[in-house]
């Protein structure tokens, strides 16, 4: 899990001269990486809202057509390369499942693992191997989607990275900014326990996720959840991310239930915890070597 950083610098009334400013500016991203701070963010000033992209006020033509579609795969991803998608020759996900699910707002939620400076921060390098945003975005396909990969010439490969490239529009190359990924969570109490987060779940998850954990599909003749299962052969397989405790905890944590944020938090550190480990005790679809990420 890439865990962001956000520092922040007072701006003061007089003017720091240009040479001041990069030598502490330098200074301040070498104790950040010191840190290991890598995958953070240091902020100078006042910033805008990185998490405010609308593809509504785009106008028309081919590349912002491709953007929109973009957009529409992430919302709709079932319908468009879900297991039930309305062409055969799309289903390269193994779920109905959609990339919102984890992604909220269609990638705009701080926090949720959201696509702001995705496409600024690729390729990077991982284990000494240079991951593409091909290999990311399709990393999501085997794992989460339970699928296989989308083909790098696609549309909807295209798609993706179009959107992902409009939603990170002036956002520092190389720099995650605040909100990337998911928030650090603090450890546990207690060791994460099943039975306690059972008790949490019933109390404060069921009423969306149902007891038996299967979500809600959407009412025909639409395609996929409006809320995701989080178990069971319709959920994302053993090696995603959300099959990853900490991930889980942090996700849970800052997210959900669905509708909260990470600034306002209903269920405590150690309920997310407990919570995560129930979910990830329950059975998921098996990660073989036709699913997991190459990089794996």
């Amino acid at each position: 899990m890439r865990l962001d950083y956000m520092g922040s610098l007072s701006r003061r009334r007089h003017r720091v001269p240009t040479m001041l400013k990069a030598l502490l500016l330098v200074v301040v991203l070498a104790v950040a990486a010191a840190a290991g701070l890598g995958a953070g963010y240091v902020m100078w000033g006042q910033v805008p809202n990185w998490y405010a992209a609308d593809v509504a006020k785009l106008g028309q033509g081919p590349d912002n057509d491709l953007i929109r579609y973009g957009r529409d795969l992430i919302v709709n991803t079932p319908s468009h390369i879900g297991k039930s998608a309305t062409n055969p020759a799309l289903r390269f996900a193994g779920n109905d499942l959609a990339c919102q699910s984890c992604h909220l707002n269609a990638g705009l939620q701080p926090f949720a693992a959201p696509f702001v400076s995705t496409f600024a921060t690729f390729p990077m390098l991982v284990d000494d191997q240079v991951l593409t945003l091909t290999d990311r975005i399709n990393g999501c396909m085997r794992r989460s989607m339970n699928g296989k990969d989308l083909p790098p010439e696609s549309r909807e490969m295209e798609a993706l990275i179009a959107y992902m490239k409009f939603v990170g529009t002036g956002t520092p190359e190389g720099v995650r900014v605040a909100g990337m990924g998911l928030k650090s969570i603090k450890p546990p109490t207690l060791p994460p326990d099943a039975r306690r987060g059972q008790e949490a779940y019933t109390q404060l998850c069921a009423s969306c996720h149902k007891e038996d954990g299967q979500g809600e599909l959407r009412p025909s003749p639409a395609i996929g959840y409006s809320i995701p299962p989080l178990w069971g052969d319709a959920s994302f397989n053993a090696s995603a991310g959300m099959a990853k405790t900490e991930y889980a905890a942090s996700y849970i944590h800052d997210n959900m239930p669905f509708g909260i944020n990470y600034q306002a938090p209903v269920l405590t550190v150690q309920q997310a915890w407990d919570v995560a480990a129930f979910i990830i005790s329950k059975p998921h679809p098996v990660a073989t070597p036709a699913t997991v990420s190459p990089l794996d």
